[in-house]
């Protein structure tokens, strides 16, 4: 108990030190001098503007960002699961692979769907456009491989043997890396090419 005591208490005096650094940053830049002038000045139209949706369809494809963690982490969990379930032969873990299966598979609706209409509202520069096209085919790609393997599994009730079970895991490993893959062209989409050292 007393451990969880001064635990709690380092938690909170780390927290505060945070608290005052913050505060810290945020007075600075108060003080910090404003822009005295406009010097250059655009006129763009309404779909140019970045900060605001041009109607329903881009304000749903906006979506997208936040809901492309599910399909990886949904497929990165897979590997984890079917490791230890085929390969290392857990059945409990075997019998949960098509529960998170599943669950990749459902994750992939809105996240595509999202992820089609945005790509409708990308401004229409050639890299940024170059970039879109690899991440869409990849993804593409990924999502093929993953309900080829949910289509297998569940043709085969659930029970990967043999050759079966290599065929299956080859599918999931490839759709691992090709989802990995995808997110790496789509953070060079947001964050600019040169992102990554690579």
């Amino acid at each position: 108990m007393r451990r969880l005591a001064i635990l709690v208490l380092l938690a909170g005096f780390a927290s505060s030190a945070l608290a005052m650094a913050a505060a810290t940053a945020v007075s600075a830049a108060d003080r910090a001098p404003a822009v005295e002038q406009i010097s250059d000045v655009q006129t763009v139209s309404p779909g140019e503007v970045e900060g605001k949706p041009s109607g329903l369809f881009d304000l749903i494809g906006r979506l997208h960002p936040a809901l492309v963690h599910f399909p990886i982490a949904w497929l990165v969990g897979l590997v984890l699961v079917d490791f230890v379930g085929l390969i290392l032969r857990r059945e409990a873990w075997h019998h949960l692979g098509i529960f998170v299966l599943a669950g990749m598979v459902l994750s992939l609706l809105p996240t595509a769907a999202t992820g089609l209409l945005r790509a409708a509202h990308m401004p229409s520069d050639p890299a940024v456009h170059a970039l879109l096209v690899t991440h869409r085919t990849l993804n593409f790609v990924m999502a093929a491989l993953v309900l080829a393997a949910f289509a297998l599994r569940l043709w085969r009730r659930n029970r990967l043997q043999g050759s079966w079970c290599i065929v299956y895991l080859a599918l999931v490993f490839g759709a691992t890396g090709l989802v990995l893959l995808a997110a790496d062209f789509g953070g060079r989409m947001v964050y600019g090419p040169d992102f990554l050292p690579w």
